[in-house]
């Protein structure tokens, strides 16, 4: 089995997310209003808040958020499972 580089397991989580995402985006206009749309298509959100330091002459922002809905995970570990099979 040969071995995977490190950046292909970056970019294929990247891109199972996104495709998780936009997947998750469509579908959930298709669903009416129920738990089980709450547990598929509600995205959990966690990261790092914009936070802002002000030097006077440099101001600097950053932050970060990751929302996860069950689409995204699902996408991500199809993609890697695939990926390792080759």
């Amino acid at each position: 089995m040969q071995k995977k580089s490190v950046g292909l397991i970056i970019l294929l989580i990247i891109i199972g997310g996104v495709l998780g995402a936009a997947f998750s985006q469509y579908l959930a206009g298709l669903f009416p209003e129920s738990p089980v749309k709450n547990f598929f298509f509600k995205a959990i959100e966690f990261g790092l808040k914009n936070s802002s330091l002000n030097l006077g002459f440099l101001n600097l922002t950053i932050g970060f958020t990751f929302n996860i809905t069950a689409f995204t995970a699902i996408f991500t570990i199809l993609l890697l499972y695939i990926i390792m099979k080759i």
